[in-house]
Parts: C-alpha cells; structure tokens; sequence
C-alpha cells in the first residue's frame, strides 16, 4: 500500500497542532547530476522540521529548525545564560535555519529508502532539479510522521482552495500527494534512485520500484497480467493481518490507481531481478500457517505446500513457498538476519517474518517428519551461514555438527508445563518503583518536570538545564562502589544518584576536552569506572588510538593517553578492567582489545601504554571488537563474525575458540564464576554455558581447558517470539536491534537471577533460572515513551535497574515488567 495513503487513515488534525513537528533529522541539499556543483551536502546533522502559520490566512511555512545548536553554522560558544531556552526556542527566530511557503510547486514528497523515511521537496533558489532531503531519525515513531504529513497537504489544500481543510477526505488530498518520481518533472536524480540490481538486501527485495518497463519484463517471463494482479492481490490480502492501521480489504481498494504500490508485494525483487539467475537447491514439502494478529493464533494456508532454497549470486540465497502445483506463492525471501527465524524441533517447524513498508506477517513451516525438518533446518543453516561470513561451510564434520547442533539447541521455547506458568518470579513481592525522570531536554509542549527525591538548590538546577541543552543521552555506567549513574551526553557527562525509591540529578562535567588543549573537545563513545568511582576511562571514537582520564572528583581530563606499540598507533576496539567488579580495586591497569591483539594498558609508562610483557598478538585478521573478564580475571574475547575465544590469561593462546554462528557480536558480559558468557547481536541474545559437562576435567571451565569435539558449549537464544519482533521492527524499523545485554550480578555476591536488555522502546528482562531450564517464552517487557539507549542493574539491589533513554533517565524495578501477553496486547489491534 502506498506509504502516504496510511496517513489519512486515523488522523485529522489541524495544520498547525503542536504535534505537526518532526523532532530529529539531517537536512541534505542534493545537486541534480547536471549541476556544474555536483555534490550532495549535508547542511545540518541535527535540525527539527516543523509546519506554522503566517501572517496571510491559508498560508503556512515548513520550517527547518536548530537541533543541536552547535551544529549550525550560526551557534555560539556562548549561551547567553538563556535558562529558558528550551521554552522559548520557538519563539526565538533566531533559531529558525530555513523555511519555505508550503506550495503544490514545492513537490514536497515522502519516500523510504533502505528503511529511512526521507521527506523531499525542490530547491527553488538552486538550479534545475536541486532538492533538499530531510532525512528523519529511525528513533522517530512512525505516528508522528504520519501526523506531520496530515498537516502537509492540509496545508496544500487551504493554500489552493482558500478555506478550511476541516473534515478533510482522503479524496480531497488525493491531487496533493506527489510521487516521488514526479519530484523534478521526470528530471533524473541518478543520486537517490537506487537500482534494484544493486547490492541486495532486505530493504531492496521488499521494497523495489518498479515500472512498466518491469512489468512488461516480468510477464514476458511466462506470467500474464491477470494472474501477476491476482498474486499481488493475494499478497497483499494476506499481509493485511498486521496492516498498522488495520483497515479491511476493500477500503484498501477504494481509489486502487492512485495508491497501490508495487512494492507491497515481496516476490516483485527475486521475480524481477533473480528469477532467470537462481539456481534450485534443495526443496521439502510442508504445511504453511500465519499468525493472524486478531485471532493472536496461527491459522492454517495451505496443507500441500513446497519451500525451495535458491542460490543467487555472491553469497546471497534466498527461499520461495508456494503451493505444489505452482498455482500460488505466499513468500519469497533473501535468507539473511531480518526474516528472525527460528526453529521448533519438537513441532518440526520454522517460523520467519517478512516485512514491507506498511505490514509484517509472521509465518510458520511444519515439516511432516524429523528427517525432513532436519534437511530443510542444516540447508537453511549452512546457506545463512556463509551468507553472513561469506565463505564456505566448514569442511570438517565436528565444526559442520557443531553449528547445526547449535542452532538447534538455540531454540528455548519448546516446552513449558502448566505448574511453570503458574510459577511467580522471585521478586514477586517486590514494591514497583516507578521511573523517575532525570534528565530532560526540550519537548516542543514545554519541559517536562523531573522529581526530586531531595531539595537541590538553584545551581543543581542551572547545572542540569545545561547539561540537557544539546544532544542525546548515549551511553551509561553505574558506580559500583557509589551507585551513581554517569550519563555521557555530547561532551557532557551527567551524574544522578540512585535510591532504592528513585534516581535524581547531582551534578554534570560540562565541556569535556583533552587535558591539553581545552578547545579539543571530547565525545565520549565509550565509558569506564576505576579506582572505586573516582575515576573514568573515555574513549572518542574519533581517535580510537587514544583514551583519557577523567578525575570524577574535579571534574575533569587530567591524563590523555596515545596508545602505541612499536612506533604504530593501536587502535583500542574496546576495553574492561582486569576482573570483573575491577572498579572496586585500586589497580590502575586495565585489558583492551585492538583488531589483532588483546593487551593490557598501563598509564604508568611514559609512552605507549601497551605492556611489552602483557600482550596477545595474532598475525591473521582476528577482528576483535568485544572483550570481558570473569571476577577470578578469566578473559572472553568476541570477533566481528561472531568468533569467542576464552583466555585463562593474558599472553598465552586461547584455551577454548567457539566457531562463529555468523552474526557479530555487539556486547559480551560473563557471570563473575565464569560459568555464563552473555553474548549480545543485533537480533538476538546468546546465553552459553562454558562449563565442561564429561570426561576427564569435569567441572572445569571453557576458560581453563579446552572443550572436546563432542562436548563443545551448546548457546541458548533469547529473543522475543516472532510475532512481537515483527510488531516491533514494523512499529520501529527494520534495523531495531538489541541493546548490550547484561547480568543483574552484583559485587556482593550470589549468582544472576535476570537478564535485561532493550530493542526499541522496550525494556526486556529474562528470568535467569527459567533461561537455564530451557523454560518457554520467560521474558517480560516494559515500554517506555523513547527508545531505551542502555541499561544496568544497580549494584547494591539487583532488582533495579538504571535505563538510559535519549532525552530521560529512568530507575526501574524487575516487578514494574509485565508478561508479552500484556504488554504485548497492543499487537491485536496494532496490524
């Protein structure tokens, strides 16, 4: 369905409604390929797009604002000592960076492309066929675009006819909605008309432009119109289930010329494109079901279906199901980490979600016997596999085994008895604390209030408003020794004190910049705490060779490190103290990771800061990015493919290498005994146990011995049940991912009893003890109103938890998360 047509839909409000603002995007100015400029500019990296009157009656402007302040070309070191900024930013027009009249001649047009909605409209002062992009950041929910557009051709219509755009129809907008091919008058706009034959992936098989010159091409290849349309209608029909505005099928109908998008159907790009090309592998018949969002079931679609795997070309694969006669497809797909798959042995079943513009449809695979399932499961595996490293399948047969059998052992959600589901989590008891809100930057309806749990003076407030001036919350790490929570903010780091009733603002180290030269200024990307909270390790990500030293207590860089070894930068991929809970210690060294080496860094020599004796180098590509400690200072170390490798300590090969799975490893945590390797993706959470269960050093860990062929650590996936991930990444994007998962360990001791992380705006909590039981579905979430940065249990009570959102700070308890069932109820209605 065409993406505009949804936003007429639900919404009716006026022009100039507070919420016609969209509140984080780039501003591009884009050249035509003819201009003698020819080169595409990113003219602000933060600005805030928003519709308001003029002085004329029916004539409205879109108006690019500041976002970040220090972005624009116009901002000042000085702020003027402004506290009010943020309440009267809109009435500072000294803050507006461009604005135009909201005419038909503008073509202002809404587009995707590779999963960014993109509003587009011409340069009228730049020559023939320049054009501004206004590229809207991912974390922007979908219902304020939708509210922004509503506004847009409201505005049109009032411009035109001169009266009210009250009661607007759908039909009454129709002449105003602008295809973006239409953007410059058929002028080509080679820079932002991506081929379909280009590198494939997600986004561009579900999401083609097709033209007639496609459709000619299509049906030369043995389909007739008739039965193209009649597919497209089934497609779509089908995908209809999860529709966000969840409207029937003949309104979809109504004024069908003007709105059907090709697009909607996701065979277009293999038929169009890889039809001809692909090569049959293996095919198993099956049983097709989908989820029907309204039923909250899966509902049976075809009793004698076929799956085929195909190859394309340069590592790239994909599957097609279809009725056994070839009178029907129901999908067609690239095999690739955005279809979430996931496999049930003890129902003989594959579940996987496909996704367009507008829908989601989680489908589900039964296979009529072990053997089969087992066919299509190792074909499916191997073709993903070398679909994500790009290379061929492991050749020897106990790594072969070892990644079939852990794909298999991934899947937690078989079986779950009736006296489990009755079982109440062991916080049950547990007060709920509400979120209490630390920080918060400008919101276009005023600022919103933040508790106090104590009386602050003034300067407390002062120091907070300028801490929330400019940019988003980052990155978080909580003080073990304190239970403070630092919050890094641009070149800003907050601090907030936390309660067992709440969390509030202390104090902000405002200005970060080298110990120096002041005028350097210092964007943390990464954080570290030392010597009992007194000080913290930053990284700039842009100078991965260097990290500094924060003394919290001044409040300020003292120390700047450029990390050297053998007169060559190292590069540090990521760093971590020399035990777990290493905050607490008074060790001033610490282990980074480069690329190709593991190393411990010490501030006590007087350059370089690599120890000569305290390294691990490899001559191969390792591609290290991830690194953790055990508290006994065992050391994890996690490859860009997904490879871990397990050091019993610095300097001497790895005891144990666990292959990769195929996706990269984002996050590693270990449980302080060294059992349990939390390792975080973009799409799911691996939870492995290291622990040698026979032979010879039973007992003993991954880390101490090596593994036998047949003993080799099977990891369990947490993830959310297909039908929520396909809400969630249809509700926020395909690229929603993970965010760094972690134990709720604490120093004190005991083991971990939760698992929590975030994708989106939810927070997810695991139930450790019902994750190792291979319980199903043993999560519970929370939604908040922003996408959920970061998150950490607080040290001295492992029932609470510090979230990082964008624009606030939030203290949570494990009871406030509720079961998918109810948080989750949303989805019945939401497609």
């Amino acid at each position: 369905m065409n993406i505009v047509k949804r936003f007429f839909m639900n919404h009716n409000k006026y022009p100039t409604d507070e919420s016609s603002m969209i509140p984080s995007g780039q501003l591009y100015l884009l050249r035509s390929p003819s201009s003698p400029k020819s080169e595409n500019e990113c003219l602000y990296n933060d600005a805030i797009l928003t519709v308001r009157e003029t002085n004329h009656q029916f004539d409205y402007q879109l108006v690019v604002w500041k976002g970040n302040p220090s972005d624009s070309e116009s901002s000042s070191d000085d702020d003027n000592g402004d506290s009010d900024v943020n309440d009267n930013f809109f009435e500072n027009e000294s803050n507006v960076l461009k604005s135009f009249l909201i005419d038909s001649s503008l073509n202002l047009c809404l587009f995707e492309r590779y999963s960014q909605k993109i509003i587009s409209w011409r340069d009228m002062e730049g020559d023939l066929g320049d054009m501004f992009e206004y590229r809207i950041t991912s974390t922007v929910p979908n219902d304020t675009i939708e509210q922004f557009m509503t506004a847009i051709y409201k505005c049109k219509y009032e411009r035109k006819y001169q009266k009210s755009s009250a009661n607007l129809s759908l039909k009454d907008v129709q002449e105003f909605i602008v295809d973006r091919n239409q953007l410059f008058d058929n002028c080509l706009n080679s820079a932002n008309t991506p081929s379909i034959s280009s590198n494939l992936n997600m986004d561009e098989l579900l999401t083609p432009k097709r033209n007639i010159e496609d459709e000619v091409e299509f049906a030369e290849e043995g389909e007739s119109d008739d039965e193209e349309d009649e597919l497209e209608e089934r497609v779509e029909h089908r995908n209809l289930s999860y529709n966000m505005n969840a409207t029937s099928y003949e309104d979809e109908e109504e004024d069908e010329n003007n709105f059907v998008d090709a697009s909607e159907s996701p065979q277009t790009a293999i038929f169009s494109v890889q039809k001809t090309n692909r090569v049959l592998i293996r095919d198993f018949p099956c049983k097709v079901y989908s989820y029907s969002a309204e039923a909250q079931a899966f509902e049976s679609v075809s009793n004698q279906s076929l799956v085929l795997l195909y190859e394309l070309s340069n590592w790239n694969y994909c599957f097609e199901v279809r009725e056994e006669d070839n009178s029907t497809i129901y999908a067609v797909s690239l095999i690739n980490d955005q279809l979430d798959p996931t496999f049930k042995f003890e129902q003989f079943a594959f579940l996987f979600n496909l996704y367009t513009k507008t829908s989601a449809t989680t489908w589900l695979l039964k296979f009529e016997d072990r053997t089969t399932y087992e066919g299509f499961q190792a074909t499916y595996m191997k073709l993903h596999w070398q679909n994500r490293n790009e290379t061929t399948w492991p050749t020897r047969k106990e790594d072969e085994q070892y990644l079939i059998d852990s794909l298999d052992m991934m899947d937690i959600d078989d079986d779950l008895s009736q006296a489990d589901e009755e079982t109440e989590d062991s916080d049950s008891e547990q007060p709920e604390v509400e979120d209490i809100t630390g920080t918060s930057s400008f919101k276009f309806k005023g600022r919103k209030k933040y508790v106090d749990l104590d009386d602050s003076d003034e300067s407390d407030d002062e120091n907070e408003r300028e801490f929330n001036k400019v940019s988003k919350n980052s990155g978080l790490v909580l003080g073990l020794s304190t239970d403070r929570a630092f919050i890094s903010r641009a070149n800003k780091i907050g601090i907030f004190k936390t309660t067992d009733s709440g969390i509030e603002f202390t104090a902000a180290i405002n200005k970060l910049s080298h110990s120096r030269n002041a005028k350097k200024e210092l964007i943390p990307s990464k954080m570290m705490l030392m010597d009992n909270d007194r000080t913290m390790i930053v990284q700039d990500k842009s100078a991965m060779n260097s990290l500094h030293k924060v003394d919290l207590e001044y409040g300020r860089v003292v120390e700047d490190w450029k990390l050297e070894k053998d007169d060559k930068d190292v590069n540090v991929e990521n760093f971590t103290t020399n035990r777990k809970f290493g905050d607490l210690a008074a060790d001033m060294t610490f282990l980074g990771v480069s690329s190709q080496s593991l190393f411990r860094v010490d501030p006590r020599m007087s350059a370089g800061f690599v120890s000569d004796d305290a390294i691990k180098a490899y001559k191969g590509k390792t591609n290290f990015k991830q690194v953790s400690t055990t508290g006994g200072g065992y050391i994890a170390v996690a490859s860009k493919n997904g490879e871990i490798r397990l050091y019993d300590q610095l300097g001497k090969n790895a005891k144990t290498l666990l292959p990769a799975l195929g996706d990269e490893i984002i996050g590693l945590d270990i449980s302080a005994n060294g059992r349990w390797l939390l390792a975080t993706c973009a799409s799911y959470i691996l939870l492995i146990d290291v622990q040698i269960k026979d032979g010879k050093f039973e007992g003993k860990l991954g880390f101490e011995r090596s593994f036998s062929v047949k003993d080799k650590p099977m990891p369990r996936r947490l993830n959310l049940k297909p039908e929520h991930m396909a809400y969630v990444k249809q509700r926020y994007g395909l690229q929603t991912s993970f965010s760094i998962a972690a134990f709720n360990e604490t120093s004190e001791g005991g083991s971990p009893t939760y698992i929590v992380s975030s994708i989106g705006p939810f927070a997810v909590t695991w139930n450790f003890l019902k994750v190792i039981s291979n319980v199903r579905d043993c999560y519970k979430i929370r939604m908040y109103q922003e996408n959920v940065v970061i998150s950490e249990f607080v040290n001295h009570n492992n029932n609470h938890m510090v979230l990082a959102l964008p624009d606030n700070v939030a203290l949570a308890s494990t009871s406030s998360f509720k079961r998918p069932s109810d948080e989750f109820s949303v989805v019945k209605t939401a497609f």
